[in-house]
């Protein structure tokens, strides 16, 4: 039989991609709230948002400000005007745009290598019509700028939704993971996750997981801490549980439960954060007897973390309503609150701007224990805006790839040289003796691991292997039992680390 060789090589290494351009330095929310996040945090004098939600907000920024930005607050028959460009006009096409979010159900993601694309991912809530996941497509370089719908209410799956959708870019710095938790309408307790890939050819999944502890309630929040490795979710009934999360292969690897839901609890969770070093968790809890509301935190470096729960601070005034949290850009918390005294909407007269719904409360020092984080009520004002319970739902734009993880480097073009390290890499698969051949010369260090990797980031081949002198290196990885596709080898030595894309076929 004749040798194929189809062999790719890496050529550039870089800890970022198209879709590091966007951020989230500018936020909308509440009644016609903004606050730009660029340096010192400041509300826009001209910033005229057309959002009036006491939640469900999802917005994406650039350099150059507010991009899109969205609410889908309890939207049965969605209309126009529920998605808005950078005009703060409704964009072309974005009515009927299905979902029924309370809070943390709808996101932006940007599409991987494409730099006018950004899918919109909206879920079912509290309807049966419409229950169901969905992504639309939104190509806001369109119309001049004015954005433009290309695709829409495309069905990922028909599960009424547990109100706490998230996303975290893959270890890679280009594709993203994205997380689903389905609820039961007879609230049957699950602990299932649905875990979809973003990448560059679509959207693929979910793969699901069945870990951590049951919920049966639907309303909630799911979100990452910075540095990206773990993620936090609580639900209304009383669940706060911390997962640590794989961004290579998007797995779960293990859930730690700091409280389970209560049959019957009069504190309700709505949300959750980190401190920016990961240290520590902060959860508002809202009361549902008229009696005060508290600010809590726990220290996730503690030997018992249940036991390191500690009130920040009571809001005694019922009317208060506290419920949302959220680290900013600044690395401060923080925290929405809705004015009980009035129904939604506000009315427009200055006697509905109070100090409640006219500020946001601020955890100047997250990163601090007990008194010393700093918290402030209602100490940031919102100059014209005014906030409901929500703030944005947005997953960290900026993470970028997994430094030193075996899926930090993005592979473009065709080369035989690492030319800047003066590294030759040739890896190919060899169909007759379904075995991949891997060849490599002038490597600086002398010992080495080879990996295996299917597109996913998951390890299939982990060895420990030598170099033999002048630094050259020649070994095989055996196929059998592994199927068709494409795969990264993967070469790392004390000094030195190749890839190279292989197609077994």
């Amino acid at each position: 039989m004749k040798c194929f060789k189809l062999i790719f090589y890496i050529v550039l290494m870089f800890n970022c991609s198209l879709s590091a351009q966007f951020n989230s330095n500018d936020w909308v929310f509440g009644d016609s709230a903004g606050i730009h996040w660029q340096g010192a945090p400041k509300i826009p004098s001209n910033f005229k948002s057309s959002v009036k939600s006491t939640g469900g907000v999802a917005n994406i920024s650039d350099s150059s400000g507010i991009l899109l930005y969205s609410t889908l607050l309890n939207n049965i028959l969605p209309i126009n005007g529920y998605v808005w460009n950078k005009y703060h006009l409704p964009i072309s096409g974005a009515n009927l745009i299905k979902g029924n979010v309370w809070y943390h159900a709808g996101l932006f993601i940007p599409e991987p290598n494409n730099d006018s694309i950004i899918y919109l991912f909206t879920a079912g809530v509290t309807s049966s019509n419409p229950f169901g996941f969905y992504y639309s497509k939104i190509n806001y370089k369109a119309n001049n700028d004015s954005g433009l719908v290309i695709q829409k209410n495309v069905q990922l799956n028909n599960y009424p939704a547990f109100d706490a959708l998230m996303a975290v870019q893959h270890g890679n710095g280009l594709d993203w993971w994205l997380i689903f938790q389905r609820w039961y309408t007879n609230l049957t307790p699950t602990d299932t996750f649905y875990i979809y890939q973003i990448n560059p050819l679509g959207i693929s999944g979910p793969v699901k997981q069945s870990i951590g502890s049951p919920h049966k309630t639907n309303l909630g929040h799911l979100v990452f801490s910075p540095d990206g490795t773990k993620f936090a979710n609580v639900s209304i009934q009383g669940l706060i549980e911390i997962c640590e999360f794989d961004r290579c292969n998007g797995q779960i690897i293990s859930c730690t439960t700091i409280e389970t839901e209560q049959v019957s609890t009069s504190i309700k969770y709505f949300s959750v954060a980190f401190s920016s070093d990961n240290s520590k968790l902060y959860v508002p809890g809202y009361s549902v007897s008229g009696g005060p509301h508290f600010l809590y935190q726990f220290d996730l470096s503690a030997t018992n973390i249940p036991a390191s729960k500690t009130i920040i601070y009571s809001f005694l005034d019922p009317n208060m309503g506290i419920t949302n949290l959220k680290l900013a850009p600044d690395g401060k918390i923080y925290l929405a609150a809705a004015d009980g005294n009035f129904a939604f909407p506000y009315p427009d007269t200055s006697t509905a701007y109070t100090t409640i719904n006219n500020n946001l409360s601020v955890i100047n020092y997250p990163d601090s224990l007990g008194a010393a984080c700093d918290f402030q009520p209602f100490s940031f004002n919102l100059g014209t805006g005014r906030s409901y319970f929500g703030l944005p739902n947005n997953p960290d734009y900026e993470l970028g790839a997994w430094v030193g993880s075996p899926c930090d480097t993005l592979t473009v073009g065709v080369a035989e040289n690492d030319e800047e390290n003066n590294v030759f890499f040739q890896a190919w698969y060899n169909p007759e003796w379904n075995m991949i051949h891997v060849n490599a010369s002038k490597l600086k260090g002398k010992n080495g691991v080879l990996r295996l990797f299917d597109v996913e980031g998951r390890v299939v081949v982990d060895r420990k292997v030598e170099m033999i002198a002048g630094g050259y290196f020649t070994g095989e990885i055996a196929m059998n039992g592994i199927a068709s596709g494409m795969y990264i080898v993967s070469l790392t030595t004390e000094k030195d680390k190749v890839h190279s894309k292989v197609l077994k076929f």
